[in-house]
């Protein structure tokens, strides 16, 4: 979204931690150097400032970052929360912003909200979850509220009364468009319970029983190899013993993982809000198969492939689903392996579908958003 406003001729200084989902095995300054970015090191080791500050630009962007080690998501707030309050106040205070554009929910997320408003500034809120459904009182101090699904917007609007605007998920296609495509793995990212872990499980061993010379990869993240692994052993089959089945470590970009991706597996059993890797697979001309819990089919646009999994199947499921469950993956997977002129086909159809998250196609709709929101008005919820 910020570099979007940036090419547009905003200035955007952007202010975060280097917390992530892998803290305790990343190091960000190196990250950001494997990026070619140059980066201004201020080390800390003082009594209120005990961790580094990272600063750089980037695409027109400029960041500070509080580098808070190997702290996850959330757990940085209580112990270096204090020293990002003091970056967080330089900034509103020093670069005046008209506009904050937020996520978070956390009493020091809030207590930021509320002295970024004392100093009139506009608050925009990026919504991407459903944590917030029992907190109408929240969105109270919000000036405008984005979503990436009209899904997640009737959400928020059934349940709260919350009006929000749905906008297609922000792409860098720099990040996200493989420079060559040599299509060969069938390809799940994060094989964890709430991304289909027990699907894939079951539809891994019976891929692999029946068609061998289908390759399969698994990108871990939150869900690992093991987790796979012993998910199958759970139902009584032991998925390291198929040649087909290939598992890798986190990429750096996106790019890197649809490089090799034939087709996308997206069998989410929670209700996605958006689904990013679906789209992504779309910009690349990769047939996402989904599945039809939340946001995902209205991420596809129209193609890929929305299979229905049982109600009762949730992430709280303890074995892997039966055999029926995932026969109609398979048959769509077998046919795109098969026919080269269905793929094609298909792979045109999520190229043209993956247009929308262009970024000549909506950045203009991001810039009217914020624009609506600097002349004092909400933007349109629809």
């Amino acid at each position: 979204m910020c570099e979007m406003l940036a090419a547009a001729g905003f200035e955007v200084h952007a202010v975060a931690t280097t917390a992530t989902e892998r803290a305790a095995k990343a190091d960000a300054a190196s990250f950001l150097a494997t990026l070619g970015i140059s980066l201004h090191i201020d080390p800390g080791h003082m009594r209120e400032r005990t961790r580094p500050e990272l600063s750089f630009d980037h695409r027109c962007i400029r960041y500070r970052l509080l580098d808070v080690g190997p702290r996850n998501m959330h757990a940085w707030q209580q112990i270096h929360g204090t020293q990002f309050d003091q970056i967080f106040d330089h900034e509103v205070h020093s670069f005046r912003p008209d506009v904050v554009l937020g996520f978070g929910g956390l009493p020091g997320d809030v207590r930021r909200y509320e002295r970024a408003r004392r100093q009139g500034v506009k608050l925009v809120f990026a919504l991407r979850n459903m944590g917030y459904l029992n907190d109408a009182e929240f969105f109270r101090r919000m000036d405008a509220v984005l979503t990436p699904s009209e899904f997640l917007s009737s959400v928020y609007r059934t349940a709260l009364g919350i009006e929000s605007t749905p906008l297609p998920l922000p792409m860098e296609l720099d990040d996200v468009l493989a420079d060559e495509h040599d299509p060969i793995f069938v390809t799940m990212i994060n094989p964890s319970p709430e991304k289909g872990l027990m699907l894939v499980a079951r539809l891994a061993e019976e891929l692999s029983v029946r068609r061998p010379d289908i390759a399969m990869l698994f990108i871990e993240s939150r869900g690992s190899g093991g987790r796979l692994v012993e998910a199958g052993m759970l139902a009584g089959f032991d998925l390291r013993r198929h040649e087909n089945l290939m598992m890798s470590p986190p990429m750096a970009q996106p790019k890197e993982i649809y490089l090799a991706t034939r087709t996308l597996l997206v069998p989410s059993l929670w209700q996605e809000p958006g689904g990013r890797v679906a789209a992504e697979a779309l910009l690349n001309g990769i047939p996402p198969l989904v599945s039809d819990r939340g946001g995902l089919p209205e991420t596809c646009n129209g193609a890929g492939f929305y299979l229905p999994i049982p109600p009762d199947i949730t992430p709280a499921r303890a074995q892997p689903v039966d055999k029926e469950v995932v026969e109609p993956w398979i048959g769509i997977i077998e046919r795109l392996e098969d026919d080269p002129t269905f793929y094609a086909e298909e792979s045109e159809r999520a190229r043209q579908a993956g247009q929308i998250y262009r970024p000549e196609q909506l950045a203009r709709r991001y810039v009217e958003f914020f624009r609506n929101v600097l002349v004092g008005g909400r933007p349109p919820a629809r």
